[in-house]
Formats: structure tokens, sequence, C-alpha cells
């Protein structure tokens, strides 16, 4: 009898990293997501210290699933298909690490934000040997017995997607990540709808925001605060957390502190949040203040504005924070083993505006003269902190509006922050974000609308909490996967 089995190699008891293989018993496959693997990958190795420098270290370690080697495959049967649901680390991060003709298909926002990282990053120039192919909601992938519905959803990053597959008689949903809050909250529901006119057998969903009452965030910036007391002598930065559910009231409490500060004003935003990258630049723009984008952030900008994203800042809007480079003791503008696309998106600007809308060297201490007139928007407050030249210290209003997968290193880049504060004289932040995942009562909404025979919880360090969320009479529903073991689709 050809049946359907799932094998998960990531995202349990962890968020993130998932890798998904869905196979039948005719040596078939796809694999769903090919996620880095953060808190896994954090145990063995620690950057940039130890990386792991070999295909083999994450063979060895588990951290991939089993391998032929020393390129990436499935050891025991065909990969039809490799399926990216979108553009975060954890879910496409370990694909340099793949066979180079593995089949790879993701949406076409997607692929426009890997292709830009890749211009940052010679670690991902691998990703150049792949045939990619693109997809977008209505279209159907039809991979052997396979056929992949993927349908647009709401997340913190363009271009994100949840899956229907068909195979053998049997379907299965997979979430990918999504939220019922964003501001574009209609594309999740019509998945859901989509999903819940179908007869689905298993349902793998992800459960980010299961966890125990007391907020591991929220520990572990205590503990820091302890930290900083004894290191300093003195009392730690204190944080202002503002409860928030929609990215409009983001905007509507960011403005509520920006408006009553004339200091400078530092907003710290994840990677590719191109929702928060509009609420903060327009924040700067209703305040009459004149917004600059740290490098990265303006070139993802530009990058995916030209892709067809909508409005996002146009350059020519905004100034941009060259990040500091040295040579022989002294800043220059461009260093040895500077990214070409950086270089030539710089050079472009100042053609078009002039060399005053890069700001660098003696031009950074003019900028901070006038510190009430300007909102930083960047990816790495504490680079920013470092980079103030030496003998100015202006007032800094700063706002944390992003997260990151929970791991050591998060952990002491917050203790890098704080300290970069204090330096400062910050005697108080903001915490203003809202999450781009489902809350967990709406896991429970979800559940019953789609009403699978089987439930997975994956892209959570809590599975074991999962039931507290699902309505009681649908709890026999659960089934926590294992790392690697088959689970049959439709026998259970």
């Amino acid at each position: 009898m050809v049946h359907v089995e799932i094998r998960i190699y990531g995202g349990i008891g962890e968020i993130g990293g998932n890798k998904i293989v869905v196979s039948s018993n005719d040596g078939k496959a796809i694999i769903l997501d090919f996620g880095k693997s953060f808190s896994r990958e954090d145990a063995f190795f620690q950057h940039p210290y130890m990386p792991p420098s070999l295909p083999e270290d994450y063979f060895k370690t588990g951290l991939l699933p089993p391998t032929e080697g020393p390129e990436w495959r499935l050891a025991d049967r065909e990969t039809l298909g490799l399926i990216i649901s979108h553009a975060h680390l954890d879910h496409w991060g370990y694909l340099p690490l793949v066979h180079s003709d593995t089949k790879i298909w993701m949406g076409s926002a997607s692929y426009d934000i890997i292709k830009a990282y890749r211009d940052l990053r010679s670690d991902l120039k691998r990703l150049d040997e792949f045939q990619v192919r693109t997809f977008r909601t209505g279209d159907q992938l039809s991979l052997g017995e396979f056929t992949i519905l993927p349908i647009h959803v709401d997340h913190s990053i363009p271009g994100a997607y949840g899956f229907i597959v068909e195979c053998c008689g049997r379907k299965l949903v997979y979430t990918g990540d999504i939220r019922m809050h964003g501001p574009k909250a209609e594309m999740t529901m019509e998945f859901i709808d989509k999903a819940s006119s179908e007869d689905i057998d298993l349902l793998i969903m992800e459960a980010t925001k299961v966890a125990p009452e007391n907020d591991p965030e929220s520990s572990l910036v205590r503990i820091l605060e302890n930290r900083i007391w004894y290191r300093w002598g003195k009392e730690p930065p204190k944080r202002v957390h503002f409860e928030v559910k929609t990215e409009e009231e983001v905007r509507e409490k960011m403005l509520y502190v920006l408006e009553r500060s004339s200091s400078l004003a530092l907003v710290e935003i994840s990677t590719a949040d191109v929702d928060r990258l509009r609420t903060a630049f327009n924040v700067a723009r209703s305040l009459g203040r004149e917004p600059i984008l740290d490098e990265r952030t303006a070139f993802l900008s530009h990058r995916l504005g030209r892709s067809g994203i909508k409005g996002l800042p146009q350059v020519g809007s905004y100034r941009v924070w060259r990040r500091r480079r040295g040579k022989g003791g002294i800043e220059v503008k461009y260093g040895v083993r500077e990214p070409k696309a950086i270089k030539e998106f710089l050079l472009g600007i100042e053609d078009k505006m002039g060399p005053e809308s890069v700001v660098w060297g003696d031009a950074r201490a003019e900028i901070l003269k006038e510190p009430e007139s300007y909102v930083v928007i960047t990816n790495n407050a504490t680079r920013f902190l470092y980079e103030i030249p030496l003998g100015i210290k202006p007032p800094i209003t700063f706002i944390m509006s992003r997260s990151e997968p929970f791991s050591e290193e998060s952990a002491l880049s917050l203790d890098r922050l704080l300290n970069w504060l204090m330096m400062y004289d910050v005697r108080r932040y903001y915490r203003i974000h809202v999450s781009g995942h489902l809350s967990p009562e709406q896991i429970g909404e979800v559940i019953e609308a789609i009403n699978p025979r089987k439930v997975m919880p994956i892209h959570t360090e809590h599975p074991d909490l999962f039931d507290v969320y699902v309505p009681s009479r649908m709890s026999n529903l659960i089934h926590l996967p294992r790392l690697g073991e088959p689970f049959r689709v439709g026998d259970n």
C-alpha cells in the first residue's frame, strides 16, 4: 500500500530550524524548508571562534538529516524538490549545504530577499549554483506523486507562504510562520479558509508563542540587569515595555515616545521586516525628522522596492549611515573586502543625491551635533553606538522594535547592547514590537477552523504545552514529533 510518511529534522523543541521530509514508500520525497537551527548549532559551535567550517560538521552533530555527503542530499530516497516557505534564515539558512542538483522552489519575493543576502555575504555565493524556480499564490506545483499548493500568508517578512500538500490520497497542511494580526491578515485568513475547505489528514503548524507564563526574554533581561549592577555599580537602563497587538499600535507608541523626545532617536528593527521599516520611517517623517538608515537596511529596502514591494523608503528620502571600516588606524570609506553590491549601491546614491547623502568619517560628528533632527533606523543598534566618534555623547532615545530566535548569542548581544547604552547614559529604553507569529489563543482557532485528523506543533521550545491552547475535545489529535522519527499520515 502506498503511504505518506513525515520525518521532521528541525523545529522540535526549538524556534526555527524547520526541515520536514515528506515521502511515499516508492522512494520519492519533497522537503519543506531547510532552516538554520540557531539554538542547536550554538550547542556545538561558537561564532566566530569555532564555527562549523566543513559540511561534515553539520552532519556529525545531527544538525542536518542523514546524508551520503559531502554535499547534503537525502541518503535513502530521491528528492523531487525542496520548497522554502519564506526568507527568514531559520527556514532557509542551510541551503548552501545542499547538493547543487537539488531542485528548489520559493516565492518570488523570498528569492529577491535571498539574492540580496547573497550579495552581502561571501558564504552564500554557492547559491548561484542552484536552479531556483519561483511561485506565487494561484500556482500549483506538480512533483511526481506530490501536488503542492502555495498560498500567501501574513508574517513579518514579505513573500511568506503556507502549503497544502497532496500525495497518494492524503492531504497535509504546513503553515510555515503566520500571524492573524498583521497589516495583511486577510492573506492568512485566505490560507486558513482554503485549508478548512479540504479534508486534511495532518496539520503541521508553528507554535512559536507557546511558552510558560514566565517569559524567557523578560527573565533574561532581569538576569542581565543584575549583572550590570555588579559590573557598573549603578542601576541599569530600565526597560519600558508597551503591550501592542497590531502594527498600527506600534506606530502610535513610537510616535508617543518620540514626539516627547529632543534626543537622537535610535530604532532597532529586524532585517527585512518591511512593515516595521515603513512604520519607523513614516514616524520619522511625520515628526519632521530626517531618517538615517544603516547601509544594509537601506540596501535591502532598495532591492525589495525594486522587486515590486510597495511603500518602502525611496533613495533620496533618507541618508545612509556607513558602517565604519579602518585601515592603518584611520577610517576609510571602502574596505578591502567590501561587498561589491554595497559599494555600487552607495556610489549610486552619491551620484544621485550628492556626497552628503552617505554619512561616514567627519560627517558622523556633524550629524550628531543636532541629534533632535534625526531618526536612525538600524538592524544593529550596538554597532551604531560603537561607531559614535570619540568625545561625542549625544542624548539618545532608544526603541527596541525587533525579535530574534533566543540563543546564547542573542543573550550575549543583548548584554553588549545594555553596556553600550550605559556608556551613553541611557537610563531607559522602550520595547515596542508586535510578533510575526500566532498568539497562543489563535492556535486553537486555526485548529478548529482547519479541523485536521492530526496536528503536529513545531517551531516552539515548549511543544509539551501545546495542548493548553487546543480545544479539549481536540486534544487527542495532537502528535508530538521526535527528531527524525517516522510518522505515517493517515495510519493514526
